[in-house]
């Protein structure tokens, strides 16, 4: 009898057997967006107010809230909250911005759009920025220190703080992996270390709303200021400087007269962006619980992560990392990399950096992959990671 066919015992009609259904391509940070989502949405495009308005407010409010310190502006990207935190700390041409080359092009990129120079430091083994380093790149021309929580995992911080405040450096977070991420000290004998959230200790943090991050908005991003006048000047600067944001010259409010306070930029967050964020806040809670089921069942498998971690990128690194990603590919499984390191780029060859510059952000950039961890992601899926991963290692390539 063919192997793909039953005889029916009460008819000569045969059946077909259907092969196995192949699991779903498991998508690389694919977003958790649901019906809650969508009419919130909806409800935006329904006000007929599409752009910065009443929901970006909301939004700033219940972040603000979460963090549980600072000013929040909500602006349209991760890379413009950089942007704007220099701008509005006087960097500017002539001055040097101290950052990791382990970081995403948006770090630098930003650093170099206010004519300012990035300054590399190298970085320790768990990707964070070499803060025994950091005092021997200050100069004259030093203007700010920009520590990047890598995969989530919080930078020394408050060690960075301390050299900061003693060369009067402005220190600005980039925490885009680090949406609920903590700096946890360690214990005090039998007292558990103290706990502070990330993107509470710097003048400035910086958050990514990017569709792959722990909450979405599709685009979008946060400064979080700890000087209230501040954050007041990057939202006037979002507005391209404007003294009045275009909610207040042509909603309901009664009619004032605005000035072009500074030469800003278009850089506002519109409330239909807002509008999915202020959802996903509020539901994180929910997809919390759920990608925490991937992360166990990785940590079960290749080692605990840093305490504190906001749990935005699992990282593993091996060798034969591309090889290692195909094989990933081929039993559908999405990868990423995060990050190569940055100075042996292309586009910062006139920086003039060299092969072994920074070895330790090299090694990591070269071997060091990222796992696909979603809300939308079972047990089973997770599982299935793992043991395609055991597989290619069990090939002689641990």
């Amino acid at each position: 009898m063919d192997t793909q066919t039953l005889l029916n015992p009460k008819s000569s009609r045969k059946l077909k057997l259907e092969p196995p259904k192949a699991p779903d391509f498991l998508v690389f940070g694919q977003p958790d967006i649901g019906q809650e989502e969508i009419d919130a949405v909806t409800s935006v495009m329904r006000s007929k107010w599409l752009s910065t308005g009443s929901v970006v407010k909301e939004f700033e409010e219940e972040f603000e809230k979460f963090v549980g310190d600072g000013h929040a502006v909500a602006v349209a990207s991760c890379t413009a909250a950089l942007r704007l935190s220099m701008m509005v700390s006087n960097v500017g041409c002539g001055n040097e911005v101290i950052t990791t080359p382990l970081t995403y092009a948006a770090t630098v990129n930003s650093i170099l759009s206010v004519d300012a120079k990035p300054v590399f430091v190298d970085v320790t083994s768990n990707g964070q920025i070499d803060v025994d380093q950091i005092e021997s790149k200050i100069t004259d021309k030093t203007k700010a220190i920009i520590p990047v929580h890598y995969t989530g995992c919080a930078a020394d911080t408050k060690r960075i703080l301390e050299i900061a405040r003693r060369y009067r450096l402005a220190v600005i977070e980039d925490s885009a992996h680090g949406f609920d991420g903590w700096h946890v000290e360690p214990m005090v004998g039998s007292q558990p270390g103290h706990r502070q959230r990330i993107g509470t200790m710097g003048d400035f943090s910086c958050f990514s709303f990017y569709s792959t991050k722990n909450i979405t908005c599709g685009e979008g991003g946060m400064v979080i200021c700890r000087n209230r006048e501040l954050a007041e000047r990057i939202k006037m600067l979002t507005m391209q400087g404007l003294s009045s944001g275009a909610w207040r010259r042509y909603g309901k409010d009664p009619i004032r007269p605005y000035e072009v306070v500074y030469a800003g930029q278009k850089a506002n967050l519109s409330d239909i962006h807002a509008s999915i964020g202020l959802t996903q806040l509020r539901r994180w809670p929910e997809m919390k619980a759920k990608r925490n089921v991937v992360w166990d069942i990785y940590e079960d498998a290749f080692g605990l992560k840093e305490p504190g971690h906001s749990k935005h990128l699992f990282t593993i690194r091996n060798p034969r990392r591309d090889q290692l990603r195909q094989h990933l590919y081929e039993k559908g499984i999405g990868t990423g990399i995060h990050f190569k390191a940055l100075h042996l780029e292309p586009a910062y060859a006139s920086m003039r950096h060299n092969l072994g510059d920074f070895p330790k952000a090299e090694r990591i950039g070269m071997e060091t992959v990222s796992l696909p961890v979603t809300p939308n992601m079972t047990a089973e899926d997770a599982n299935r990671v793992v043991s395609a991963i055991k597989e290619f290692m069990g090939k002689g390539n641990a």
